[in-house]
């Protein structure tokens, strides 16, 4: 007999334990429930009666709709990107729990020292927001990736630190009840600005150089914006922490195998600085020649949303990240993926303006029906 289901997407309430600053032990602690029991509610198997469960849904700040969808409820969400694990909860949150045309803001302890995390809050709906902790090594792979977290509108002010306010009696670990706004969080007045200054200018002047934030739209900056150029910061430990993100998802992190290659996957209707996902070819789908080269990192495979073209090119030298350098004379092929008028398009031909990522070498359709 069949296990029946849970009245609510348990992997939606899995993404938002595994984002809370609190583990999953001391989650089941406060909550009053066993570990193994939790443990067995995100792994999808029925360790909770229905209303139990329920109950950790409002516990944790959520609410269901209707339709059985979760959403966010009255308060702030506190939330941190840490670990892989983390960084893979956020980006699978659905858009109707946290919508992807976000504002999103900087919240800063003062006096603004703060180098370990960054801080970000956004007002989901009323009288509810997310409060955003995020390390900074993982900060360049969420600005790639979520629009708005990389040039905040405004500055707001933790009124205390952080780890106080997860231990305040009204924090429920994943959440600060509304009530307790005032206390958490405020934003930040021009006369905190002046008091401030100096510690503020440092701050903005580190945001800027190390994590490419921009600050142009934050209202009363201490200082003008800074064009930041690519040698002024170290770009290359994003692009090992978006290679650990995926080799983590494919469980195969740290490993290798003479048969094995990891080619990184990039979307075709934007350019992204990081990769998007990761899949492993082996030596009988590429062949002897293709497979050296995923090896030493000159395969990318680019993929449209819609399914409707994934192909495999060879890039003239090793890039893991950003975009590579063009091929001065393509090697033949039938087609070539460019770089056009800021956009990425498939070819027959190179330009002579066109930067040539590199030769389709293998191309597929996923969406293509397959008939039985």
């Amino acid at each position: 007999m069949s296990i029946r289901a849970y009245p609510i997407p348990i992997e939606h309430l899995r993404n938002v334990l595994t984002l809370s600053h609190l583990s999953l032990v001391e989650i089941a602690r406060r909550f009053g429930v066993s570990r193994s029991n939790l443990m067995g509610v995100v792994g999808g198997r029925r360790t909770l009666s229905d209303d139990r469960l329920l109950q950790l849904v409002g516990w944790a700040g959520l609410v269901v709709d209707a339709s059985d969808t979760l959403h966010l409820g009255s308060g702030i969400h506190l939330w941190k990107i840490a670990s892989e694990t983390q960084m893979e909860a956020f980006l699978h949150l659905p858009t109707g729990m946290l919508p992807e045309n976000l504002r999103w803001s900087v919240a800063l302890e003062f006096p603004p020292q703060e180098r370990d995390w960054i801080h970000l809050v956004a007002e989901v709906g009323k009288d509810c927001w997310v409060l955003l902790s995020v390390r900074p090594v993982f900060f360049a792979l969420l600005r790639d990736r979520v629009p708005g977290v990389g040039r905040p509108m405004g500055m707001a002010s933790l009124q205390k630190p952080l780890n106080q306010i997860i231990a305040t009696p009204g924090a429920k670990g994943l959440y600060v009840a509304w009530a307790e706004q005032p206390q958490t969080l405020s934003w930040v007045e021009p006369e905190m600005r002046d008091t401030y200054a100096e510690d503020l200018s440092a701050w903005m002047a580190w945001a800027r150089q190390k994590l490419a934030l921009d600050t142009s739209e934050i209202n009363g900056q201490t200082n003008p914006p800074m064009a930041v150029p690519n040698d002024a910061r170290d770009d290359t430990v994003p692009c090992d922490q978006a290679w650990a993100l995926f080799a983590h998802r494919l469980d195969v992190a740290g490993a290798a195998h003479q048969d094995v290659a990891d080619i990184p996957v990039f979307p075709m209707e934007a350019v992204h600085d990081y990769p998007i996902g990761m899949v492993r070819m082996d030596r009988i789908w590429l062949g002897d020649a293709l497979l050296e080269l995923g090896k030493t990192g000159r395969l990318r495979c680019y993929v449209r949303a819609d399914g409707a073209a994934i192909v495999v090119v060879v890039s003239p030298s090793a890039a893991r990240c950003g975009l590579p350098q063009p091929w001065v004379a393509p090697p033949t092929a039938e087609r070539y993926l460019i770089w056009h008028d800021q956009i990425l398009e498939i070819s027959a031909h190179v330009g002579a303006d066109d930067h040539c990522i590199g030769p389709v070498v293998a191309s597929w359709n996923r969406s293509a029906k397959i008939p039985l």
